[in-house]
């Protein structure tokens, strides 16, 4: 009943005193990669990633790792105009525009780098005059404020020169233009007709200076929600339906930044935050904020910023990033500052034990403490020995025996099915009944550590493992035997350090207890629900042979990323650029370690591949030898492994052939093959005519030999008859039946070539004029009679002419080449070999040798 009572007060005491106690956040600061502590603006980018603007960097963050973009001198761009707070704006273009007092820079995030001059990119939107002010609407147009005149960047001009004060900001809707002045006045234009449609002011004039100096304007559903500062803070509704003003909150210092979500106003200031709901106008001021240890944080909020994921982030003066989750710590942490100040340098939680009356009491080396959770300072009181009932005593010191067939373990636990787990300090094991195999579970198999300190089973039959790093929750399907681990670490609320052994305990309303170094967990089963987040991974880096590729650098010749790797859809390499590792993000920033992905190449993988991210929860997904080809990587991100209702990130991946391996070489191969196939054919065909004919001319040649012979028998015989007679008869061939006629044309022809041996230049032309015929005619009459051309008729005779000469002897080569009417000696050999297979240096000495 007291325990009952207890919680009753506890939960009213915690819903109407102060809700601080739901706002638990962790710190994130340079230790953590930020570039410096200073938080000036936070924004989100179109895919997730989160803009930290610092006093001295521009940082983009992936939910892993920091990125920074480095600001220089000439990136500035003076704003006359402009003296209000920093404001960021992402453009459509991919241009993230920053706004200072008295300064403009724009940061291109396709190269996450600054446009250095700024006034060109003015100049090519047609406005060559000075920009005294810049702002965005919320459709994403530019307004550029100069020398008293307002241009958008459809080059529509409204010249507000008239109108009194300093235009200080401004929103659109769909027709309408609303400028919101320093003196607190709104001034509406139709944007079409560019007429002023009317003007409407939030206060009256002797109360200007109250908020004069700064304006923040959020546009939401039903208006517009300002900020205003100048000697005091002031926070405005302005209803364009009912053209009605609305005071909503009023202070005496300055109000930094506002942010709208769900109808609720969180509002930074010097010294916390405002939570005004926005419809009954209910405020709750947080001056003090906590982080999960207990720790308290003082100091400036300049900013804050409630991301896609539902997600609260705080920016600080001085202390960096301050972010909560409602989902996140699901463990309540008492630490250290919980205890009172001890001497000793750590708390070691051994035990826990529960008094009728619902009390919890926790034993460690230092002493015994009752746990008080409705103490606003001192959770922990300490108690003495002698003051203890005698059965949480009993409970305290009880020390549970863990061996188990003969060997001795950490832990020791048989669930309601039989089964018993026992931790050991490399693993936890498993045994059935007999007819089962021992089963052991590492960090592999799903285990937060392979430490094992304690096994807790709670009534609805899960169990609770404790470890030096994180607790394991598994959970059983019996039907189907399937055993399921989820693990939690320090981003869901548990301890920094090591758990310790038989710390663990589940009290009679169900809370859960685990205790170790320096503090213990709560855990309530009933009052958790899982929070799927859809996530869109993000692409963060790639890498080639463990190097990682930087944008707009050229590799082997060939820039690989042409922009920053988020926008990179399409990787192109070459086909020894084959060994590469994607990095991605899932932008996890509830709990990056929790992340679960799965992947596959479409062209090498069959299936998905599931892995868990690393501890910061980064994919690192690495293929080697890749073969050229086309390929498509796909990637998803989950936060439990089984529910995958997020977006798919694709990136289409070219690996190109080798040059031998390309078309163009395959077809150069090809022509290749074909050439040397008919040169081949050509050149057998060609060898095998050569061939025949080589063997032709032999037998012409001893032919020929024999009838010389007979030729010499009769001219011995029948010496009254001239040489030039024999030497007509040797040429016409044996065997021919030739008529009176040719042969009276053939002893003609020869007649008249021999006539004209030593005339080098007597030609077919000049045989033909000596035998009245044309040169048409003397062809086709020597190819009738003896398949010869006149050229080779008349090369033949001359080399039959050599071959008398050369028999006779008493010549040299070279006379008888003259002699005969051969260019040269060189050329009457090649004829000479080519009709008698022999030079003629030969011919004679065979001549002699065949007779």
């Amino acid at each position: 009943m007291n325990r009952l009572l207890n919680t009753i007060i506890f939960m009213l005491l915690t819903v109407c005193v102060v809700n601080a106690s739901n706002f638990v956040f962790t710190p994130i600061n340079v230790s953590d990669g930020l570039s410096d502590n200073q938080i000036r603006y936070i924004s989100q980018l179109t895919d997730g990633r989160l803009v930290f603007t610092t006093s001295g960097n521009l940082n983009i963050y992936d939910g892993a790792k920091f990125k920074y973009i480095h600001r220089m001198p000439e990136d500035i761009y003076p704003l006359s105009k402009y003296n209000g707070f920093y404001r960021i704006y992402q453009g459509g273009d991919s241009l993230l525009w920053i706004k200072d007092s008295r300064k403009l820079m724009c940061v291109d995030l396709h190269q996450e780098k600054y446009i250095a001059e700024i006034d060109l990119y003015f100049k090519n939107r047609g406005l060559s005059q000075t920009v005294d002010d810049f702002f965005m609407d919320s459709a994403g147009r530019l307004w550029m404020l100069s020398s008293g005149k307002l241009w958008n960047d459809d080059f529509k001009m409204f010249d507000i020169t008239a109108n009194r004060g300093d235009l200080q900001d401004l929103a659109t809707d769909k027709n309408n233009l609303y400028l919101f002045y320093n003196s607190g006045q709104v001034i509406c234009y139709d944007l079409k007709a560019k007429k002023e449609l009317y003007r409407k002011a939030a206060y009256p004039k002797n109360k200007q200076a109250y908020y004069n100096s700064t304006s923040l304007i959020i546009h939401a559903d039903n208006g517009f929600y300002q900020l205003r500062n100048g000697s005091k803070g002031g926070f405005f509704f302005f209803d364009p339906q009912l053209l009605t003003w609305k005071k909503i909150l009023e202070t005496d210092y300055t109000l930094n930044t506002l942010v709208i979500k769900e109808k609720t106003a969180y509002i930074s200031c010097a010294t916390g935050i405002w939570i005004i709901n926005c419809q009954d106008g209910e405020k709750e001021y947080l001056p003090v904020l906590k982080t999960f240890d207990g720790s308290i944080i003082n100091t400036e909020i300049s900013t804050l910023f409630y991301d896609k994921q539902g997600g609260l982030w705080l920016g600080t003066l001085n202390q960096g990033l301050l972010y909560h989750h409602p989902a996140r710590y699901k463990f309540n942490y008492i630490g250290r500052t919980y205890f009172p100040d001890l001497s000793t340098k750590e708390i070691i939680i051994q035990s826990f034990a529960e008094s009728g009356d619902g009390n919890i009491y926790i034993k460690s080396n230092s002493g015994i403490y009752l746990y008080n959770f409705l103490s606003d300072k001192n959770y922990m009181t300490p108690v003495t020995l002698s003051a203890l009932p005698k059965k949480v005593s009993e409970n305290l010191d009880r020390k549970p025996s863990h061996i188990f067939k003969g060997n001795t373990y950490t832990s020791l636990h048989t669930d309601v099915r039989g089964w018993t787990w026992a931790g050991t300090e490399d693993g936890l094991k498993l045994f059935k009944p007999e007819g089962h195999k021992e089963s052991t579970f590492y960090t592999e198999n799903g285990l937060a550590n392979n430490s094992i300190h304690a096994i807790l089973e709670d009534r609805s039959g899960n169990l609770w493992i404790t470890t030096s790093y994180g607790i394991s929750n598994i959970q059983v399907d019996s039907a189907k035997e399937k055993i399921n681990f989820i693990n939690f670490n320090t981003y869901d609320g548990t301890l920094n350090g090591e758990y310790t052994n038989n710390a663990i305990f589940e009290a009679s309303d169900g809370a859960l207890f685990f205790g170790g170094i320096n503090g213990f967990n709560i855990f309530r089963p009933e009052q958790t629900s899982s929070v799927i987040i859809p996530f869109s991974p993000i692409f963060t880096n790639l890498y080639l042979y463990g190097n990682v590729v930087e944008p707009q650098k050229t590799y082997a010749g060939r820039v690989i990323l042409p922009t920053t790797t988020p926008y990179v859809k399409n990787v192109e390499l070459s086909y020894n650029q084959n060994f590469l590792t994607f990095e991605f993000s899932a932008v996890n920033y509830l709990n990056p370690s929790q992340t679960n992905y799965r992947y596959r190449l479409e062209g090498l993988d069959n299936d998905w591949r599931e892995v868990k991210a690393n501890s910061e929860g980064i994919l690192l997904a690495s293929y080697t030898n890749l073969p050229h080809g086309k390929y498509t990587f796909k990637v998803m991100a989950s936060p439990n492994g089984q529910e995958w209702n997020g977006t798919v990130t694709e990136i289409n991946l070219t690996i190109d052939a080798p040059w031998w391996k390309t078309t163009a070489a395959y077809v150069f191969y090809s022509l290749f093959f074909i050439l040397i196939v008919s040169m081949s054919v050509r050149l057998y065909i060609y060898y095998t005519r050569k061939k025949m004919e080589r063997q032709h001319k032999e037998e012409i040649l001893l032919l020929r030999i024999r009838n010389l012979i007979e030729q010499n028998n009769l001219l011995e015989e029948e010496k009254k008859f001239s040489s030039s007679k024999d030497n007509h008869q040797k040429a016409i061939p044996e065997g021919n039946n030739l008529d009176a006629s040719d042969t009276v044309f053939l002893t003609r022809a020869m007649e008249l070539v021999e006539k004209n041996l030593n005339d080098t230049s007597y030609s077919v032309e000049m045989l033909s004029r000596d035998l009245c015929m044309d040169r048409t005619g003397l062809y086709r009459k020597l190819i009738a009679l003896l398949d010869k051309s006149p050229s080779l008729f008349i090369r033949n005779v001359r080399l039959q002419k050599a071959a008398q000469l050369l028999q006779e002897g008493g010549l040299t080569i070279a006379d008888i080449a003259e002699k005969v009417g051969f260019s040269s000696s060189s050329y009457m050999s090649k004829c000479f070999q080519e009709m008698y297979g022999c030079r003629p240096s030969e011919y004679a000495e065979k001549m002699k040798k065949s007779t």
